[in-house]
């Protein structure tokens, strides 16, 4: 390659002999080139040297040829000419083919036209006085060429790609020179890539153009076997070096799979001085794939470390394996890239998605834990949520502690398990939110007892009682984490209830409960925290028997029934009535469902504020009474519960209403005195059904503060 101007001393003699010649005796058809005025005659002049001639007669044309054996930039420069000439030069190829030409813009302007040479041979260059004037004084020009050496062409197509370093038949590692030339330009390379890996293609150096003034400014193209696009990464400036960086996935470890790396200038200039670039493969070699679809997921077995990795980018790993039994599994990362934010991922044995747990950072460590219910084929999925990729693996570990309980399947109330009375009956509440049904014969009338003997520290009991109709009938619940509980209940007659054992805050355990029935005779008593209280419950017991001995009827949601009073203690003739209430609305003055914005208020699953009672969490099963209309006027509920006593002995209306949070539900056996669109009401539950969202109550309603029932 040759890089300096060279001059050829005969050549420059002639020119300046010429030029003198021309110069001090005129035209006077002394100008030694002519005839020169058809590209025929040319003239025939060597590369690197100084010429001369003289533009005479008028429309005269000088032509010059010359001949190349290599690529390379050719440069024609005019150094003198006549004050009046405004000069063209135009060049031919071989066949005497026009290719380009430079024109001056004024008289005397001295102009250089500068090309890319590609295909070695003759060309022919034209000197011509646009203006069509001949002139006494003669021109001299300089004819430069500068040699380019690129022993990888032809390369300018993916056909006729060159192979990388035929020493390394991988061409990986070594240094790569090439030339951007002629402008427009592409070299293409091939390399061979054998498994999966990383291949880095970086730019090690790059020419500038010491004619024109310019830096090539890089694009770097990646393309596949069959010629296909695949990336790019650009030079953000001219001079700047630039990395290619691509995850191949390769499934074969043993086949060679070619690529073709391009580079080219975007700025489309042209080089005599080479770029240089190294390609370079980092296999990361994952032996669970080919498992980025759960249908390939790789098996393996509970309680094994596993090693992946998340690569190439949006990759997904799965895997499978087999649960033995009920229990709790647990999937824990050991160890993940720092850059890698988890997420696993928990399906079921149909491909259905179970569950998911996040990791909050990058290179943060991540534990899902499930309770297992169905024994059966699960699958994990492993996946970075910044959808990267990694050269450096994760491990995790699977970890199963089974949990059986000898009496499921006993979840729903249609697959209770039978047991008998003074049986110690032992159950385990798993999974989360799972509820125990138990089912019980009864000969006759008397006290059904249910008393919890033991249960996990964690587990805030309830004990629900239901009827053989599977109607709820009451319950009991634990006051605190780990309590006991106990369930009392007055059976009017022989046949099965059920009893359903679940946790409040609907967690799951691995240590079991125990509890115990029997029945014995005697009057109502349901213990505990739950929504009924002792004392309260023996007086609705015989209020639940008086109705039924006078023969009353049923009371149907939104109606309202009189039924005689026994709640005072026989101190009173005093009727009330009777309602059930439910999400539709009641009103307590007309004693039936009402009109919006009239009525006075509705049943609902939460308390009034939305907000979230410590001893009653929203939908645990809890029924909380709205004044309807008032909450929406004043934002604030209007209620309070007077506790478990007698609906007689409550003769005024409180002076402070129950406040967020703290906010009871209707509580079995409870008066709750209330606001209403026409005065106020104060009544007893008597019976609460969260299946259905019915309470059923005893009432009386005043149209002021003070409530005058001991008179009737």
């Amino acid at each position: 390659m040759t890089g300096i101007f060279r001059r050829s001393a005969p050549g420059l003699i002639y020119a300046t002999f010429v030029f003198l010649m021309l110069a001090t005796a005129g035209y006077s058809q002394i100008d030694p080139n002519e005839p020169n005025n058809e590209l025929g005659d040319a003239t025939w002049i060597s590369t690197w040297v100084s010429a001369a001639g003289a533009i005479n007669p008028a429309g005269d044309v000088d032509f010059f040829g010359f001949e190349i054996e290599t690529p390379g930039i050719l440069q024609v420069k005019l150094n003198s000419l006549p004050d009046e000439m405004r000069a063209r030069i135009d060049l031919y190829g071989k066949n005497f083919n026009f290719i380009t030409r430079k024109d001056a813009s004024n008289p005397g302007d001295l102009v250089t036209l500068t090309l890319d040479l590609a295909n070695p041979g003759r060309y022919y260059i034209g000197i011509v006085d646009l203006a069509g004037k001949s002139h006494d004084a003669g021109y001299t020009f300089d004819l430069f060429f500068d040699q380019v050496d690129d022993v990888n062409e032809p390369n300018g197509e993916a056909g006729d790609a060159t192979e990388m370093s035929p020493a390394s038949p991988l061409g990986f590692d070594d240094l790569v020179e090439g030339v951007i030339f002629p402008k427009g330009d592409a070299d293409i390379f091939k390399v061979y890539v054998i498994g999966s890996g990383i291949l880095e293609v970086k730019a090690e150096s790059v020419p500038e153009d010491k004619w024109r003034v310019q830096a090539l400014r890089t694009r770097i193209d990646l393309y596949g076997k069959n010629f296909n696009f695949i990336t790019r990464v650009d030079a953000s400036n001219p001079g700047d070096l630039v990395t290619l960086k691509h995850d191949i996935v390769n499934p074969y470890s043993w086949y060679p799979v070619s690529y073709y790396i391009g580079i080219t200038d975007l700025a489309g200039g042209s080089y005599n001085v080479p770029y240089a670039f190294k390609a370079g493969f980092e296999p990361v070699v994952d032996e669970n794939e080919p498992n980025g679809e759960i249908g390939d997921a790789t098996a393996i077995d509970l309680g094994d470390q596993i090693e992946g990795y998340i690569f190439s980018k949006g990759d997904v790993d799965f895997f499978k394996f087999e649960v033995p039994s009920p229990g709790i599994l647990e999937v824990k990362t050991v160890s993940v890239p720092e850059e890698m934010r988890t997420r696993i991922d928990l399906y079921a044995k149909s491909f259905n998605f179970i569950t998911r747990k996040d990791a909050s950072n990058p290179g943060d460590k991540t534990t899902l834990s499930f309770d297992v219910k169905n024994p059966g084929v699960y699958h994990i999925g492993i996946v970075d949520l910044a959808g990267g990729s990694h050269k450096v693996p994760y491990t995790f570990e699977t970890s199963f502690e089974g949990v059986t309980d000898g009496n499921e399947p006993n979840s729903e109330i249609g697959d209770a398990t039978a047991i008998s009375p003074g049986e110690a009956v032992g159950g385990i509440i798993f999974p989360a939110g799972d509820v125990d049904f138990y089912k019980i014969w009864m000969d006759g009338p008397g006290i059904l007892e249910a008393k919890l003997e033991s249960v996990p520290d964690e587990m805030r009991a309830r004990i629900d009682l239901y009827g053989k109709n599977f109607n709820f009938i009451t319950r009991a619940d634990a006051s605190n984490p780990g309590d006991l509980a106990t369930l009392k209940y007055e059976a009017p007659g022989p046949g099965w209830y059920y009893i359903g054992i679940v946790d409040l805050a609907g967690k799951s355990h691995k240590i079991g409960y125990s509890f115990r029935t029997v029945g014995v005779g005697g009057g109502l008593e349901v213990s505990g925290s739950g929504p009924t209280k002792n004392g309260a419950a023996g007086t609705m017991a015989e209020e639940v028997k008086e109705v039924a001995e006078g023969g009353a009827a049923e009371t149907k949601a939104g109606e309202a029934k009189e039924v005689p009073d026994g709640a005072a203690g026989g101190t009173t003739a005093a009727s009330y009535r009777e309602a059930t209430l439910t999400h539709s609305g009641f009103d307590f003055s007309l004693g039936a469902t009402g009109e919006y914005p009239t009525y006075d208020g509705e049943i609902i699953t939460w308390q009034p504020s939305a907000e979230d009672h410590p001893d009653y969490p929203r939908d645990s099963g809890y029924l909380w009474w709205r004044n309807t209309h008032l909450d929406d006027q004043n934002r604030v509920g209007q209620t309070r519960d007077m506790g478990p006593v007698d609906l007689a002995s409550v003769r005024s209306v409180p002076a402070e209403w129950d406040k967020s949070p703290l906010v009871p539900p209707l509580l079995v056996g409870h008066t709750i005195v209330a606001r209403c669109y026409d005065g106020y009401v104060k009544f007893q539950v008597i019976s609460v059904d969260p299946l259905v969202e019915e309470v059923l109550v005893r009432y009386f309603h005043s149209p002021d503060a003070t409530f005058a029932d001991a008179a009737i």
